[in-house]
């Protein structure tokens, strides 16, 4: 069960102001700050709530606020908690760079550095899955509260890496916009941006016992890779459709009861005609009227941390019963042929979202997530 959701994006530093500018549709166009990123190709978080040390790299106090805001709102007061019952499955997906190009902090630096700071003793793990890491640290973090290796764990993914050397090598792939419009037929790219999205995950009883409010239930979780290419998937959607299709029957419900699906949608022709077929595989003629929507238009694409946000957004989805609309989305490409809530997002009744995530290298994650 869900019971605390962190979100720091460069749409605003908590999860109510991304959740806001989400449900708005506000473009990447608005939230760019050139004069910060001369390249103008990356999204920054600006005054995260924790300040660190100087030196210290900006992915700490991002993921340090993202994991005081979840636990504020579980309720989960660590100073009478065992230690060594609260698990982090808290991933990053690329290492912190020098400005030489230099391995400063590895991936699961963050992790220790949380560990540190929140004094936790339990299961620890860095899982490194592209931009699938997110779902994938997740359902590491279920997984033990299902084993009983812990009682409560804070999940996610958190990334930083707006760094010139990350940034020409999407830029060499082909892959980068100045302006993402995910599924548009004039779409070209995404821009990155950095952010974390962490989740407080504890089993019900747990959560009820200590009289917690339960937010969404994770009903079912799958993950899988794709060999096609290192960074290139199946055109036809295949790899990515027996994913969603195992997370649909973990969770043991039909494709007709998912109210919402959050797309990966990263704006690139290749991965939106794929991620496309794949919703129409699983769905077959449902999939015309399912509502779907990418949240990317707004967020940028957050890389490694993509995914554990786009399972916080997928919360507040089912929590107010709206489906965002994909921003930057004026002409719907007909080679893709879904639904995509163009300009303004839907009111209406949700009791199962299904969230997708996928990476170059192959990975994919896919999340259900359901009213409690």
């Amino acid at each position: 069960m869900v019971t605390g959701i962190g979100l720091i994006t460069p749409l605003g530093c908590s999860r109510e102001k991304t959740w806001s500018a989400v449900r708005q549709g506000l473009p990447v166009a608005a939230v760019r700050n050139a004069e910060e990123f001369p390249h103008d190709m990356g999204l920054y978080v600006r005054n995260a709530p924790f300040v660190t040390p100087k030196g210290t790299p900006r992915i700490f106090p991002i993921a340090l606020s993202a994991a005081v805001e979840a636990l504020s709102q579980a309720g989960l007061d660590l100073d009478n908690a065992d230690p060594q019952r609260v698990g982090c499955s808290v991933s990053v997906s690329k290492p912190v760079l020098s400005a030489e190009g230099s391995v400063l902090f590895h991936p699961d630096s963050v992790l220790r550095f949380l560990m540190e700071k929140l004094r936790l003793e339990g299961p620890a793990q860095n899982l490194v899955a592209a931009c699938a890491t997110g779902i994938h640290s997740i359902l590491l973090g279920s997984r033990w509260l299902k084993e009983g290796l812990a009682d409560a764990v804070l999940a996610g993914s958190c990334e930083s890496s707006l760094h010139p050397l990350t940034i020409s090598g999407f830029k060499n792939l082909g892959v980068l916009s100045k302006e993402p419009r995910p599924f548009d037929i004039r779409r070209d790219g995404f821009i990155m941006g950095e952010g974390a999205g962490i989740l407080v995950l504890e089993r019900a009883d747990d959560a009820r016992a200590r009289g917690a409010k339960i937010l969404a239930e994770v009903s079912g979780c799958a993950v899988g890779s794709d060999s096609e290419h290192p960074v290139r998937f199946k055109e036809d959607g295949s790899s990515v459709s027996r994913v969603m299709a195992r997370a649909l029957a973990d969770a043991d419900i039909r494709a007709e009861e998912i109210g919402y699906i959050n797309l990966h949608g990263t704006g690139t022709a290749a991965n939106d005609a794929l991620e496309s077929r794949a919703v129409k595989l699983v769905f077959s003629s449902g999939a015309v009227k399912t509502a779907v929507s990418s949240t990317k238009g707004s967020t940028g694409h957050l890389l490694g941390a993509a995914g554990s946000v786009e399972a916080g957004l997928s919360c507040l989805a089912l929590r107010d019963g709206f489906v965002p609309p994909t921003a930057g989305l004026e002409q719907n490409d007909p080679r893709c042929g879904l639904d995509y809530t163009p300009g303004r997002g839907i009111s209406k009744e949700i009791h199962h979202v299904l969230s997708l995530s996928f990476g170059f290298g192959g990975p994919i994650g896919a999340v259900v997530l359901s009213r409690p």
